[in-house]
């Protein structure tokens, strides 16, 4: 090699290098070439989670390789969770796809020099249920501690242990089911006016026999209370009524934290009276918008919850506040379900609404075109799950572009559903000639 030919060969790698080394330093540093290939632009990134993981990455329908598997043409994919780095600013197609799962697919921007974040995604199976009690199940309640299920079936009360789905069984003779309550220790339940002892479903207690005309029946804690016509009864440990409040006309009653809450109700007003539990004492009254039949709901919330039945309008009340103790009125309500101290999901009939009541926000969720009838928060808060008659579907929070929803089941017809926090979902229905109580596993 001539010295004329090396010298060639030397100025080549120093422009080489002039002109590679800042191109590899402004793209460690996070810079590329523009679209247009003449300016320099600061790139982002994405970061991607999914649960379950190993899904794969696609951004503008391009399924996104390693280093490796794009230099020798391997199927080396990149997979969740993954960062996805030096991408120039502006807005890409995201869709993530597993084995087995619905597909996730939204679009998202990237600005420049900043992380994009895609990690609440959850994939939810796209599967069969499977069947464990066939029949016709008319209704589903689970224990407040998600552990158990009592199952309501045309001739049999089945009480399902969810952790192993063992079952045990009682002849349902002639209740109706309707009216279901938990003893917070799940020990005890009350069907109807039936007090069943779940270590002993061979005898029951039936509570008319105590008082001839009982009914609205209610557990604070493991005590249960309940009415007559103008009275309210305690029962004691040894099976025996005692009467706390008689004389008072009333529409309902609640038993909360040492107080007893109740709706007065006469021809012009209502009043909601609070009584000091121990000692009958009454220490306030409190004045309601003029409405035939109140109620309570959501014992179990710091706030009370009373619902205006025949105009569908849910008062959240303070009744201990020394201002004003009307806190919230919210329009339009089917069902609700909170999802913690703060946030309430609703529905009416067409409509999913999430009420926050730090930021007094009211969200609209979804509209659909068929009767909505119930629906719950997802264990993770970042998705909703709600049935139809003959739907169960999921929708997601994340209102960035649009809404990721999925339909997981559809049968013939869905009477009830519910969803443990193991995100195993139980539903009754029917399809074709099979009916009964299905299983289905969403992740």
């Amino acid at each position: 090699m001539t010295l004329k030919v090396r010298r060639i060969l030397s100025f080549i790698f120093i422009i080489l290098f002039l002109v590679i080394t800042p191109a590899i330093m402004l793209y460690a540093a996070g810079y590329r070439l523009g679209k247009n290939g003449f300016s320099i632009q600061r790139t982002g990134m994405f970061i991607i989670n999914s649960k379950p993981k190993g899904a794969k990455v696609f951004i503008n329908g391009k399924i996104q390789e390693t280093w490796l598997g794009s230099i020798f043409y391997k199927n080396h994919f990149i997979t969740t969770p993954a960062k996805i780095k030096n991408l120039l600013p502006g807005e890409y197609d995201l869709k993530l796809e597993l084995d087995g799962c619905f597909s996730w697919q939204k679009k998202l921007t990237i600005s420049p020099g900043t992380s994009t974040f895609a990690e609440n995604i959850y994939l939810f199976k796209n599967d069969l249920p499977v069947q464990i009690i066939p029949g016709n199940i008319e209704s589903i309640s689970l224990s407040s501690n998600k552990n158990q299920a009592v199952i309501l079936s045309s001739d049999l009360i089945t009480f399902l242990n969810l952790s192993d789905e063992s079952q045990k069984s009682t002849k349902r003779n002639d209740l109706v089911g309707k009216n279901i309550f938990w003893s917070l220790d799940q020990n005890k339940i009350i069907i109807n006016n039936y007090l069943y002892n779940l270590t002993d479903l061979s005898s029951c207690l039936d509570l008319k026999k105590l008082t001839a005309n009982s009914f609205n029946y209610k557990w604070n804690g493991n005590t249960l209370y309940y009415q007559d016509k103008n009275s309210i009864y305690r029962l004691e440990s040894s099976n025996l009524p005692k009467k706390i409040i008689s004389n008072k006309i009333f529409n309902d009653y609640l038993v909360k934290n040492n107080y007893l809450y109740l709706i007065i109700k006469s021809d012009q007003a209502s009043n909601l009276e609070v009584i000091d539990a121990a000692t009958g004492q009454s220490l306030k009254n409190i004045n309601l918008p003029a409405a035939l039949n109140y109620s309570f709901i959501n014992a179990e919330q710091n706030l009370l919850n009373l619902y205006d039945n025949n105009h569908k309008i849910l008062y959240l009340i303070d009744p201990l506040s020394a201002h004003e103790p009307l806190v919230e009125i919210i329009n339009n309500v089917k069902t609700t379900f909170w999802a913690d101290s703060n946030n309430l999901l609703y529905t009416n009939d067409f409509e999913i609404w999430l009420y926050n009541l730090e930021t007094k926000n009211k969200i609209l969720i979804t509209r659909i075109s068929n009767t909505i009838n119930n629906a719950f928060m997802h264990p993770s808060k970042d998705y909703i799950l709600y049935s139809t008659k003959q739907t169960i579907n999921t929708i997601e929070l994340d209102e960035r572009e649009k809404r990721n929803s999925a339909e997981l089941i559809k049968f013939d017809f869905i009477n009830s559903f519910l969803l443990t926090e193991d995100n195993i979902l139980y539903f009754s229905g029917k399809i074709g000639n099979s009916q009964g109580l299905y299983k289905f596993l969403i992740q």
